[in-house]
């Protein structure tokens, strides 16, 4: 069961996309790893508490054994990539965690760190239905896709996927 007890649902892969560390052009501070955050020579930027980004950095420190005390700028947070990338190109930060499309539309160098995947699950009574109709019919059109894949660090190769279908 994925999450819904008691309905059954199909998995669907929506896309792909890159976080990374978003730093200044040439990456004066050379940090490449979630565990150069913790030099004492690099203040990070950090998203806010509930945001996606700020728990997918969390999960991986926690798989490093990386204390979050232990990154100067931890708790100072904002609330959107754009805002992050701001704060690093204002030198508020020397780096941030971030999708590389921001990076780029800040013209900020970009290290990939994590892929992360949106799947949509979807009640499987409303997936044959006319309802959804529209949108997976949008997920598979040509300007969609151009759209999606043109955005820096975005991955549609197996958007409208079904991964996974409960009875």
């Amino acid at each position: 069961m994925i999450g819904l007890p008691g309905i059954p649902v199909k998995l669907m892969v929506l896309a792909k996309r890159e976080q990374g560390l978003m730093v200044l052009r040439g990456n004066p501070n050379r940090v490449k790893t979630i565990q150069d955050l913790g030099c004492s020579d690099v203040n990070f930027v950090n998203r806010q508490r509930g945001a996606g980004t700020r728990v997918l950095l969390d999960y991986y420190l926690k798989l490093s054994g990386i204390s979050p005390e232990s990154i100067r700028g931890y708790n100072q947070k904002e609330y959107t990539h754009l805002n992050v990338a701001a704060a690093v190109l204002s030198r508020r930060a020397d780096c941030g965690l971030g999708i590389a499309a921001t990076a780029q539309a800040l013209d900020l160098d970009f290290v990939p760190l994590f892929q992360e995947r949106y799947d949509l699950v979807i009640p499987k009574e409303f997936s044959d239905g006319e309802l959804l109709e529209p949108l997976f019919k949008i997920i598979k059109e040509h300007d969609f896709r151009e759209a999606v894949t043109a955005l820096k660090g975005y991955d549609i190769s197996i958007s409208g996927n079904v991964i996974l279908e409960e009875p």
